[in-house]
């Protein structure tokens, strides 16, 4: 019989309805839940041993050590899209195939990174307190309609983003190494070059994957490009971000706002941006709605069995692996 890890949050145990489809087909499953933190890598080793597969979550790495000791595991499916917590290489070279939920979850990615963008346009947080007070006070906000937003990264979910602002009359810039030219001149989308982008923007979104070219892709440089009265948004990854370079420039008023939804370390050993009224933040919940979790579910899942039954699993990073399996 063939046996499943579970560390995905928000699976109620064995027993769990989303889990069915395993267990129909004949699978063992085991279910764990991390308490708060980055599990140690011994802690790991030691729960994988004997599973088949492993339907992950982002708090426990699965690093070239873990993967050269897990020897009966074939399969890390990712119960999201993010895979930074798996080396993908080591898992290449020791036959372990990796997926994730792609397309599960951009349309709430999309809607989140324009609440954070409304919510620190708007003050929504610190207003919320004024409003809890006996003592009303009304500080000005800003405007979102008709600004210039300025997207890094025009994947699902910075084409979601460009949808949305076309309904606020936003001038839209993108920055993008491989466009869709038809959704651009759909959507009437501006492409650039990156520092054009952060200069002219009112509003900066990060949709570009944390890793290779793209890390630090935010520093010291390109926040002084920007605009005082600009704000910065981050529903992508914190790696992007040059935090101490973000902080100083919100704190010496270099740039008007951010929106936090990713964070370098999660969760984060400081607090400095928590005392800050010009940022608004959410513990990497951007894509964690309902819906998207119903989707998520039935992709995980469904990647397991394909593989086990030998057909291409969906979201496959590593195809070598499956191609060497196949041959």
């Amino acid at each position: 019989m063939p046996r499943v890890l579970v560390t995905a949050p928000g699976v109620t145990g064995p027993g769990d309805p989303r889990l069915e489809p395993l267990r129909d087909a004949g699978w063992e499953i085991r279910t764990h839940r991390w308490p708060r933190g980055r599990p140690p890598e011994e802690e790991v080793i030691a729960l994988v041993q004997g599973n088949d597969a492993v339907i992950a979550s982002s708090a426990e790495r699965y690093t070239r050590t873990v993967l050269e000791r897990a020897d009966t595991l074939k399969h890390i499916a990712r119960w999201g899209v993010g895979f930074e917590t798996v080396d993908v290489p080591a898992a290449t070279d020791n036959g372990v195939l990796v997926t994730t939920t792609q397309g599960s979850n951009h349309w709430a990615v999309a809607d989140h990174a324009f609440a954070l963008m409304l919510a620190v346009a708007r003050r929504v947080v610190e207003l919320d307190r004024v409003a809890r007070t006996r003592t009303w006070s009304r500080p000005l906000a800003h405007d979102v309609w008709q600004k210039t937003l300025g997207i890094v990264g025009l994947g699902r979910i910075g084409k979601g983003v460009a949808q949305r602002a076309f309904g606020f009359e936003m001038e839209v810039l993108a920055y993008e190494p491989y466009p869709d030219h038809a959704f651009c001149k759909q959507w009437n989308v501006e492409l650039v070059e990156l520092d054009d982008l952060f200069q002219r923007s009112d509003y900066v979104t990060l949709h570009a994957p944390g890793q290779g070219a793209s890390g630090r892709l935010v520093d010291r440089e390109r926040l002084a490009m920007m605009k005082p009265t600009a704000v910065l948004i981050n529903t992508a990854r914190g790696v992007l971000v040059d935090e101490d370079a973000l902080y100083d420039a919100l704190t010496t008023g270099k740039i008007a706002g951010a929106g936090l939804d990713v964070r370098e370390q999660e969760p984060p050993e400081d607090d400095r941006f928590e005392s800050l009224d010009t940022v608004v933040l959410t513990p990497h919940v951007a894509g964690t709605t309902h819906e998207a979790q119903a989707v998520s579910s039935v992709m995980v899942v469904k990647s397991i069995l394909q593989a086990a039954r030998g057909e291409r699993p969906h979201g496959l990073l590593n195809p070598n692996v499956w191609d060497h399996r196949r041959h």
